[in-house]
């Protein structure tokens, strides 16, 4: 194999130390900025109640339900507020709804109930599970926004693949949702942004892994302008301005200005602060 093929069609294993190697180094950067988070805490804490179903909109649901049929059982990897496993609750008769965070079980709970939606189960488990760890099977797996920041992917998709009878489904922008703007990222931090792994490296990953994939992309969602206030306040977490962060005040004030400089779009209004264009639906048959 050239050196062009390589880069073009890798190596499972560098497909995967590529992955891995992207992960590690956003890891590594943003430690850097807030300093390692205490055990136990629950980084969605914050942000769990935007997670809950009907707070965004939800493109890929369409996709997703042609894949489901109505006596299916579906995991919901990483399965958050309930986004996803609520309205899917509504046409396949089980969904297993599996979520490390209690923030976000908590709000899944919630809109279960508020959906009156009895065929939801709630699962505590961090994914992939431990060796020797019981895990839920399921007809169809979904992994939704979900597999950016897992540093062994290999591992993740293997388990998704071993608890699924027909097919393993993930969701995934072109960029991962937490990319910021490069001029104003910079302008806050004084630094690059390094990257997580979105679509491309994850449909690389599954190539390489032999998969027979099926990706279709949805058509981007136009960045409507609101109130500059609001927009600043609603994607500064994107860019790490959070309460216990040091100078949290005054780099809120920043955010705000470089917020009006760089997304502004007249008479007070601004566009959301965000690189990412489109997601798409993955798929792929779990073959035997």
């Amino acid at each position: 194999m050239t050196g062009a093929e390589r880069l073009l069609r890798p190596p499972l294993e560098d497909a995967l130390a590529a992955y891995r190697a992207q992960v590690l180094a956003n890891r590594a950067y943003i430690d850097a900025l807030e300093g390692e988070r205490p055990p136990g805490h629950d980084y969605w804490a914050s942000r769990a109640p935007s997670f809950r179903p009907g707070r965004a909109p939800l493109p890929e649901l369409g996709l997703l339900l042609e894949l489901a049929e109505p006596g299916d059982t579906w995991l919901d990897i990483g399965a958050g507020g309930g986004r996803f496993a609520v309205p899917l609750a509504e046409r396949v008769a089980r969904v297993v709804a599996i979520e490390p965070s209690p923030s976000m079980r908590a709000q899944l709970a919630e809109a279960a109930r508020e959906a009156g939606r009895d065929n939801i189960e709630i699962v505590e488990l961090t994914w992939p599970p431990a060796d020797g760890a019981a895990a839920p099977e399921g007809d169809v797996s979904l992994a939704a926004n979900v597999l950016y920041a897992i540093d062994d992917v290999g591992a993740f998709i293997a388990a998704m693949e071993r608890q699924t009878r027909r097919t393993c489904a993930v969701v995934a922008f072109d960029r991962a949702p937490n990319t910021p703007l490069p001029g104003l990222w910079r302008e806050l931090w004084g630094s690059e942004f390094r990257e997580l792994p979105a679509l491309r490296e994850i449909v690389a990953v599954l190539l390489a892994m032999g998969r027979r994939v099926r990706v279709e992309p949805l058509p981007p969602v136009p960045l409507e302008p609101r109130p500059a206030g609001d927009i600043a306040n609603d994607y500064a977490w994107m860019y790490h301005v959070r309460p216990g962060i040091p100078g949290y005040e005054a780099k809120l004030e920043r955010f705000r200005e470089l917020v009006a400089k760089h997304c502004g779009a007249g008479g007070g209004l601004a566009v959301p602060p965000v690189v990412r264009r489109y997601s798409s639906v993955i798929s792929w048959p779990v073959e035997r």
